[in-house]
């Protein structure tokens, strides 16, 4: 088999891409690493480099240029060859399903709740497809005896950029309030559905009933901007409260303001140098953004495979992925995360005893080597 392998710019997709193309060749699949095409000189290539063979192109988030997701379906009706896209990103951000040809399409998500969503489309089902670790990154590697970052560590940012919802948020009067009011309620519980919480928000505000607004295009902006306004308050809450000094925090430079003085530590890069953070943790946060409704970050995936206790929020896939409390404790609020928090820093040995068995777990389950036996298997059933 032989794959022709596009590669998206990012911070964290080019190091997925990389051990995705590794997996394949581990299979012996032949693979052509190319650069994710971003002019027509570049789709003309593409085009005639496809016809030497190639058996599927593959794909993450195939970029948030606009001109790329234009002419996708146009590429893919002239290529005509299976095209294997995994979103690790709400696919909707890059113009699925519309923006995609349904019989040459073989795509995948990292979330289970988007995954089932109801899309107008016409293709192959989206399939589930969770995050994974790449063993040869990640793994666990300690400096000394003593821990780095006794009081654990978060890595990533205050909120991913969006300067349109930005706008939205400015020029709505109230939305502010009505923010508030929806994170009043998901406080509580975070196992609540953001989004359904949203709606039920909005669905009295406007006179009306909760199912006739869904697929109104205003309504669904307003539900979109108030929950991506709410994952912000939410990230920024927990990760202030739960990483105080002895801890560590890394990530864009608003964090420099909000976390204790001398918490804040600035950016670490994506593979070794977050290798060795994880291993020199006493364990790591990790608070979903907003596009997640269900999936597992990155976080859990990298942190495990070294070892590294996780503490993680509540998801119903870290039950179906892992064994909760055994491999990684979780939480529904500010309170049990101060409260787990609590328990690994006390229990030491029973932290690290979970940590290892996480690692167990995705060495056995969760590494790109097992993602990719799963789309080589949906390739050979559809295609």
């Amino acid at each position: 088999m032989r794959i022709l392998a596009l590669k998206a710019k990012g911070y964290v997709l080019p190091a997925i891409h990389d051990s995705m193309v590794r997996a394949f060749q581990s299979r012996g699949i032949e693979v052509l690493d190319l650069p994710l095409p971003q002019n027509h000189q570049q789709y003309k290539t593409l085009r005639e480099i496809s016809r030497s063979g190639y058996d599927a192109v593959f794909t993450l988030d195939p970029g948030a240029k606009t001109d790329f997701t234009l002419n996708i379906k146009e590429l893919q009706l002239s290529i005509k060859i299976p095209w294997i896209i995994w979103f690790v990103d709400d696919p909707e951000g890059y113009g699925f399903p519309d923006d995609f040809d349904p019989d040459w399409t073989l795509a995948f998500c990292w979330d289970g709740e988007i995954s089932q969503g109801k899309f107008p489309w016409k293709g192959r089902m989206l399939a589930h497809l969770p995050l994974a670790a790449d063993p040869s990154v990640f793994w666990p590697e300690r400096a000394n005896s003593d821990l780095l970052y006794p009081g654990g560590v978060f890595v990533g940012s205050t909120a991913h950029s969006n300067v349109f919802f930005s706008e939205v948020f400015r020029n709505t009067p109230g939305l502010g309030e009505d923010v508030l009011a929806v994170w009043r309620s998901y406080q509580k519980d975070f196992s609540q559905p953001l989004h359904n919480l949203a709606w039920m928000a909005l669905a009295p505000k406007i006179n009306h009933e909760f199912d006739s607004i869904r697929t109104e295009p205003l309504s669904r902006l307003w539900v979109k901007v108030s929950v991506y306004y709410v994952g912000m308050i939410k990230r920024k809450e927990i990760v202030t409260k739960v990483i105080k000094l002895g801890g560590g925090v890394f990530g864009d430079g608003g964090w420099t303001n909000l976390v204790d003085k001398g918490v804040y530590l600035g950016r670490v890069f994506y593979g070794d140098e977050l290798r060795k953070v994880y291993g020199g943790s006493a364990f790591t946060l990790d608070v979903r953004q907003p596009q997640s409704r269900s999936g597992l970050t990155q976080r859990v995936f990298d942190a495990s495979a070294c070892g590294c206790p996780v503490l993680s929020e509540c998801s119903p896939e870290l039950e179906d992925l892992f064994a909760p409390e055994e491999e990684i404790m979780s939480f529904r609020n500010l309170e049990e995360a101060l409260e787990m928090k609590k328990l690994y820093l006390q229990d030491s040995t029973g932290a690290q005893k979970k940590g290892e068995k996480a690692r167990q777990k995705v060495l056995a389950k969760h590494t790109y080597r097992h993602r990719v036996e799963e789309i080589i298997k949906a390739l050979h059933k559809f295609f």
